[in-house]
């Protein structure tokens, strides 16, 4: 870790810099953030997975820090929830907040929420406390800042408490803001953390509305930082034999909802059966082997299928640069705003995808076609056979798409503005 009396950040992350997959995207707004400020430490909370870990190169003034990390494959998970639910409910905090919101925590789910953030928040809480004493941050000339709107959040928040001078901000996604993707629909310690935060930065202007309505008294900190992405350089090639390419690309886990678009894929199949239909999916999972042999047995055969599993971005960037690709589809069931999307949209591919989250925000009758939340499976293949029908027709989009990324997911462009507003917040 960096001291001295320069700027500081400390960046609170899932896995960040050890994962391949989970928050790869930090890799385009890090060197932003080590050029706005003298030294930046990254803390992450969990290793990650053997197969999915790597050793990524750092900027000179980026350090990693590691004494809060959990190894799932060296210790029981079990053991280890089990130790954050022990210290939670050691805490006063804990009973503070089973006062304001007994209902969702009377549902076990609940309580095992809000014993998990709070057991984070205590670990993240107590890492500050002890590096401040230690000479190590400087609570005048220091940031922290959280990836994510959940314990780690929480943790800035308590740290806050006890070293008043310390500034915090988060980001908010989709997983760790809408509380409707859970049963019960509760987020814990909301209110803590939308407003003893200097600053919450929601990637989608959907994410500060919705933040907004549940807490307006504190709506003037809450502040949209867009995600983005890097300049291909290129623009995907339509197919020009006949063969109509689909590509999805995502974790593939429920709230995806692969099995939908296998459907709609289908649907489309029978609808146009002397069309040939390719679709590739780009992204591995715990469901993968399930939806292969679910596509197996559902897509017709004019339907061919490929899933590639997990890939690495430049993979998937040389995918679309080296094969055509005429339509990419998202039918999530909720989203922040997708990066996978923001990627499509870079090389000129027009995009189907549900109106869900910030979705709406990159998705318009200019760049594709916007499907309901809910779309049926016939809904689906129809805005897929409405593109099939005349590639021609789909070069204005092509454009569209590309132009939106530029003027709203250009990495370099965020990432910068975003850096900037961090550096801003220790003058």
């Amino acid at each position: 870790m960096a001291s001295g009396n320069g700027d500081h950040l400390v960046v609170f992350t899932t896995s960040y810099p050890f994962s391949r997959v989970v928050e790869s995207f930090l890799d385009r707004e890090l060197p932003h953030l080590s050029s706005a400020f003298d030294a930046v430490t990254l803390v992450p909370r969990l290793y990650p997975p053997p197969g999915e870990r790597l050793d990524r190169p750092l900027p000179e003034n980026v350090s990693t820090e590691t004494s809060i990390m959990h190894d799932a494959q060296k210790e029981s998970t079990a053991a280890y929830y089990l130790n954050l639910a022990l210290s939670s409910l050691a805490s006063s905090e804990f009973y503070g907040e089973f006062r304001r919101n007994y209902r969702p925590m009377l549902h076990p789910a609940g309580m095992r929420k809000a014993l998990g953030y709070l057991g984070i928040a205590l670990d993240v809480r107590n890492w500050v406390t002890r590096r401040v004493e230690e000479g190590m941050l400087d609570p005048a000339r220091t940031l922290l800042y959280t990836y994510w709107f959940d314990g780690t959040a929480l943790g800035v928040v308590l740290a806050r408490r006890d070293l008043p001078g310390i500034r915090c901000v988060s980001r908010a996604h989709g997983y760790d803001l809408y509380a409707e993707r859970y049963t019960p629909p509760y987020m814990p310690f909301e209110e803590a953390r939308a407003c003893s935060l200097d600053r919450v930065y929601p990637v989608s202007e959907h994410g500060r509305r919705y933040l907004s309505a549940r807490h307006p008294s504190c709506a003037s900190g809450f502040r949209v930082a867009r995600l983005g992405t890097g300049d291909p350089g290129f623009l995907t090639p339509l197919s020009q034999d006949g063969v109509f390419r689909v590509v999805s690309c995502s974790h593939i886990i429920p709230i995806k909802r692969i099995d939908l678009l296998v459907r709609g894929l289908a649907e489309a199949g029978r609808m146009q059966p002397d069309r040939e239909f390719e679709w590739v999916h780009i992204g591995g999972g715990a469901l993968q082997a399930e939806m292969e042999a679910y596509a197996g047995a559902t897509l017709p055969g004019n339907v061919s299928h490929r899933f590639t599993g997990y890939l690495a971005n430049a993979a998937v960037m040389d995918h679309y640069g080296q094969s055509p690709v005429d339509v990419f589809i998202n039918v999530s069931e909720s989203e922040g705003v997708p990066v996978s999307i923001m990627e499509a949209e870079s090389c000129g591919i027009p995009v189907i995808a549900t109106a869900v989250g910030g979705t709406p925000e990159i998705v318009s009758g200019a760049t594709g076609i916007l499907l309901p939340e809910n779309p049926a499976p016939r809904e689906i293949a129809e805005a897929v056979c409405r593109l099939a029908a005349g590639p021609d027709g789909t070069r204005a989009m092509r454009s569209a798409c590309r132009e939106n990324w530029e003027r709203n997911y250009n990495a370099d462009r965020n990432f910068s503005a975003f850096a900037g507003d961090l550096q801003a917040l220790l003058r």
